[in-house]
């Protein structure tokens, strides 16, 4: 029987899934929404062992899990990947649309609006979030500001709205990396006996990425220098810097009432393949 991992359909993810999904794989990867992955993880569903989470999903249950070393998904630069979108004529922010999908991403944009823009949120009361279906018409007609997390390479016009681009926000705020995510599983044998293998896939998706970006270029009916400049804005390592993006990131979370603590942040311990 195939283990079973756990995904979203992020694009950004393609160069740590290569050859997982072949048809030889011991894997088969369940894709999910982001906030359904973590739920399957942490009630056991079909089984699941191991999961691609994100910061928060990871930070509110970090006493059950260790995370695999060295890989992870973050980036520094301007990706289009994480936006905040403001209607035109809002000068204080009292309602944000959020993409239902997403959770880390959410606590993103409450962290640079109140630490990097106190002028567009009052002071008298918190911003209301609106979750909604990721369509930023529809978002923008239902409140000031909309958040949409894109998880194929794509430019959205903003329409006269002011857009932010949240990793660039909250690289400026910290000098540090936005980890989107990495993969994580529970301290077992069974889990640990799965990792090499996620280490091996990362350091061949890494040495054919002119070839993932290739197909991800046809699927998504794009320019390949187009799909190979996405992938260059990202990350695949998790070292210091990640580390650290990671431990401010749960900081900020916890200081803003989003964790009821800091949890420690553990790795598996296991030998390169």
């Amino acid at each position: 029987m195939k283990e079973l991992l756990g995904v979203s359909e992020a694009s950004y993810l393609r160069p740590l899934l290569y050859g997982l999904e072949a048809p030889e794989s011991p894997f088969r990867l369940l894709v999910d929404i982001p906030a359904e992955t973590a739920i399957k993880l942490r009630e056991r569903i079909e089984n699941l062992r191991c999961a691609f989470l994100s910061p928060i999903d990871y930070a509110r249950h970090g006493a059950d899990y260790l995370i695999v070393p060295d890989i992870s998904v973050s980036s520094s630069v301007r990706t289009e990947t994480v936006q905040l979108f403001i209607n035109p004529e809002v000068r204080n922010i009292q309602s944000l649309a959020v993409d239902v999908r997403v959770t880390s991403e959410i606590i993103l944009a409450k962290i640079i609006l109140i630490e990097k823009f106190p002028n567009l949120t009052s002071a008298e009361r918190s911003i209301q979030f609106v979750p909604m279906a990721p369509n930023l018409r529809e978002m923008l007609k239902k409140a000031d500001a909309a958040l949409v997390v894109n998880f194929h390479p794509q430019r959205l016009s903003p329409g006269g709205s002011f857009v932010l681009d949240l990793v660039e926000e909250w690289n400026d705020l910290t000098g540090l990396p936005y980890v989107h995510g990495f993969w994580v599983g529970r301290e077992d044998s069974e889990t640990l006996h799965l990792t090499p293998e996620l280490t091996r896939a990362k350091q061949n998706g890494l040495a054919h990425l002119q070839d993932v970006a290739r197909r991800l270029a046809q699927q998504r009916g794009l320019p390949t220098d187009d799909a190979s400049r996405y992938f260059s804005s990202f990350s695949f390592g998790f070292g210091q810097d990640e580390e650290q993006g990671l431990s401010e990131f749960i900081r900020y979370a916890y200081y803003h009432g989003v964790l009821p603590d800091i949890p420690d942040i553990n790795f598996f311990e296991i030998d390169s393949p």
